[in-house]
């Protein structure tokens, strides 16, 4: 058993749940890229809906986020279990996830 630095016992922090975390981010990424891809192929003009700018732009800022803050997670679970060939697959979809991402927006021209 593990023992924190006040004398106390430490709470078992489970080996998964940083990697899981990780995973959910990177669902999430994928899941508001899909929507914006749904919605710039879509005929609907969801342009006159109140209050969609907002949302859009929240959703664009997630997007822009989750790969920096998946590729962190992986990266401490990965510092927890070295060993673990999962935590390396998580780290990786992060890094590529991360890695597309930054590309995309620094070929793209309206930036």
């Amino acid at each position: 058993m593990h023992t924190c630095a006040f004398g106390g016992n430490a709470m078992p922090v489970p080996k998964s749940s940083l990697r899981t975390a990780s995973i959910y981010c990177l669902g999430l990424w994928a899941a508001i890229w899909v929507l914006f891809l749904l919605m710039r192929l879509s005929p609907l003009d969801y342009r006159g809906i109140p209050g969609i700018g907002i949302i859009i732009l929240i959703a664009f800022a997630v997007a822009l986020v989750a790969p920096i803050v998946a590729a962190g997670l992986a990266g401490a679970a990965l510092l927890q279990q070295p060993q673990a060939p999962r935590n390396w697959l998580a780290f990786g979809c992060s890094i590529a996830a991360l890695v597309g991402q930054v590309s995309l927006f620094l070929i793209s021209r309206w930036l």
